[in-house]
């Protein structure tokens, strides 16, 4: 996720790894504040991919600011790490369909039909699951573990609606 979010915000002009951070949280801080130390090795890995650039500029003073730029290899790479982030851990579901959804204007439109497409089959099997284990006899759920799958199931169902919604008004 971390680095959909570097992509997404070094897509227009170079940014150091400190204004990163901060338009990352300006941007998206509800859901995620990453550290320096998380967005440094993100950093690396995204240079080895070649889908950013690095400026090493020297200041009057003797010091050296480095300077991230999304390349053309970094579009591509962006649109890679948006779809299989889409299989991922479930329990990172939430946080991770923000980042994409947050940053999905990076996406041609046949793209973010199909994210919006694959995501919907997604929540429907999400809320089928929730459902059967609220209906299994033989499932022994305490009162705070029968809320907790019913919160989740209303929150699947708002995310459902929301994506229905960019659907129907050619948002894509």
């Amino acid at each position: 996720m971390i680095e959909i979010l570097i992509l997404y915000i070094v897509r227009k002009r170079e940014k150091t790894i400190y204004s990163i951070r901060k338009e990352i949280i300006e941007l998206f801080g509800a859901f995620t504040k990453p550290s320096i130390g998380t967005i440094h090795p993100a950093l690396k890995r995204l240079l080895a991919a070649n889908a950013v650039s690095l400026t090493e500029i020297m200041s009057e003073g003797g010091k050296k600011s480095s300077y991230y730029l999304l390349t053309k290899t970094g579009k591509e790479y962006f649109k890679e790490l948006f779809f299989s982030s889409n299989r991922e851990n479930p329990s990172l579901f939430y946080s991770n369909l923000q980042a994409r959804l947050g940053t999905m204007s990076m996406l041609q439109e046949k793209d973010r039909e199909q994210f919006i497409s694959e995501t919907l089959k997604k929540i429907e099997i999400s809320k089928f699951e929730i459902e059967n284990e609220l209906k299994d006899e033989f499932i022994e759920l305490d009162y705070f573990q029968t809320e907790l799958l019913k919160h989740s199931l209303n929150e699947l169902e708002s995310l459902q609606e929301y994506l229905k919604r960019l659907k129907v008004h050619n948002v894509c």
